[in-house]
C-alpha cells in the first residue's frame, strides 16, 4: 500500500495508474498519483525496496 503524504489516503499501485493514463510521461514517470486528491508521491527507490525486503527476511529468520 502507498500512503499519500498530502491527504493520508492509502492506495495501491494499480489505483495510481488510472490517474496517469492521460499524461504523456506516464511510462517513464517516477511518481504515484493519489486517486483521492491528485497529489504526486515519489516512488520508493529500488534499493530501498530491496533493503526492506532483506530486513523482513532477517527478522523472520531470527524469530
Amino acid at each position: 500500500m502507498i500512503k499519500c503524504s498530502f491527504c493520508g489516503h492509502e492506495f495501491t499501485e494499480e489505483q495510481s495508474v488510472a490517474g496517469c493514463v492521460s499524461c504523456p510521461m506516464h511510462k517513464s514517470c517516477n511518481k504515484y498519483k493519489c486517486p483521492n486528491c491528485g497529489y504526486e508521491v515519489l516512488k520508493e527507490p529500488k534499493l530501498i525496496k530491496v533493503l526492506k525486503k532483506w530486513g523482513k527476511k532477517g527478522a523472520e529468520i531470527r524469530n
